[in-house]
């Protein structure tokens, strides 16, 4: 089941005139600024400037991704588009890293996407101020009800089919199944999203639609509450949709909007880099090691995200204990090393890290002071890559609320 276009009309491309994209930018930038609760609501038309196609975009399309999915599926097209990027190395667009900076700024309170590729997450956009409505194909999660813990991923996650959502993995805290979080047609929107973004959406007094044809419900439905609670709904897209009565509509590529807009907003848009942060604790092996017969001291490292939650980042880790003629390498997280010949209070271990390599970054490496870590008590690192010039930037230790 989908919700393709069906006729010629649904799948026109409008485009308003230089006169007309600068007035209407104009009157968006001041309601921002005016705004006490500003929401943006985005569709699969952010990621085609990333190179992802959207679903309904008709086959002469002026998108360089060309036709949308369904429409593909539905004419039998064999186009090929001019700009294609697989999701797990898209690079976030100008209007991914335009809401991350309106989000910095206090301007935009929340943001409700449709998408599942990712990369608000991976654009900066933390946790708590987004809502994945229909997932995130990096993500699984742990459906104990006691549990519920979440683990991200820099690859994609995959059920055994669009109806088992299991993945094969287990939760490292509770031992039971984990499963995709991806929603499909038919299937109920994950209770927390769905009330979270029904609530920014009641409360706002201006909601920016970007990129949605807003035919997908029960989604579609957040931005009327804005409009019913007496607030502005801004659309900006190329196609008709069905809340355009009311609605500002800007029509024109969304990528070149949000420059201009950003431009009146005198805000500047920041370059995507791709940052990376690294937990480093000492435990004691003997909690977690049925058999073991003597008390050993090692060291768990692991990928988290901005709040200190599991995020899978790394093909291997190489890890050099003080006096160590070489390293142990290690390739499932958490990673748990430890040695019995080694004073775990002095001296340095290096840590030498293999991400995923999507963006061509080198492996990195860390040294640790042992002094530093007490039993129990992570530290984290904050490691920045630039994908531009390939090459890591900055690190630093830095604090996880």
């Amino acid at each position: 089941m989908n919700t393709a276009h069906k006729t010629d009309k649904e799948k026109e491309e409008f485009f308003d005139s230089e006169q007309e994209l600068d007035e209407k930018i104009t009157t968006l930038a001041e309601w921002i600024k005016a705004s006490k609760h500003f929401v943006a609501f985005t569709g699969a038309g952010i990621s085609t400037g990333a190179g992802i196609p959207d679903f309904r975009s008709g086959v002469n399309t002026v998108l360089p991704t060309g036709p949308g999915a369904w429409e593909k599926a539905a004419t039998k097209s064999n186009a090929k588009p001019k700009l294609y990027q697989p999701i797990i190395s898209a690079v976030p667009t100008a209007c991914h890293m335009s809401l991350v900076k309106l989000l910095e700024t206090g301007h935009l309170k929340y943001l409700i996407s449709q998408n599942v590729d990712g990369l608000h997450r991976k654009s900066g956009i933390p946790a708590k101020s987004l809502a994945e409505l229909h997932g995130n194909c990096n993500l699984e999660i742990c459906k104990n009800e006691k549990c519920k813990k979440q683990y991200l991923r820099d690859y994609e996650i995959h059920g055994y089919s669009a109806r088992d959502h299991r993945t094969g993995n287990k939760c490292e805290n509770c031992g039971k199944e984990l499963y995709d979080n991806i929603i499909n047609f038919g299937e109920n929107l994950p209770e927390k999203e769905l009330l979270n973004g029904f609530d920014h959406s009641a409360k706002a007094d201006l909601c920016l639609v970007l990129g949605s044809s807003l035919r997908v419900t029960p989604a579609a439905h957040m931005p009327r509450e804005t409009v019913r609670n007496g607030g502005k709904l801004v659309i900006v897209n190329l196609q008709a949709t069905p809340l355009d009565d009311g609605a500002l509509r800007i029509n024109g590529l969304i990528d070149d909007i949000m420059v201009r807009l950003m431009k009146k907003l005198d805000l500047t848009i920041p370059q995507f880099t791709l940052k990376r942060r690294v937990s480093i604790r000492k435990y004691d092996t003997e909690s977690s090691m049925k058999k073991s017969s003597s008390k050993k001291i090692g060291l768990k490292i692991q990928g988290v995200d901005e709040e200190g939650s599991p995020y899978s980042l790394f093909k291997s880790v190489d890890v050099l204990f003080p006096e160590s003629k070489k390293p142990a390498t290690f390739t499932k997280e958490p990673i748990e090393a430890y040695s019995s010949k080694v004073d775990m209070s002095k001296g340095e271990v290096k840590i030498t890290m293999e991400f995923q390599g999507h963006y061509g970054e080198e492996n990195f490496v860390l040294s640790v002071p042992l002094e530093g870590l007490k039993l129990g008590e992570p530290i984290y690192y904050f490691i920045e890559y630039d994908i531009w010039s390939r090459e890591w930037i900055s690190w630093k230790q830095i604090f996880v609320e």
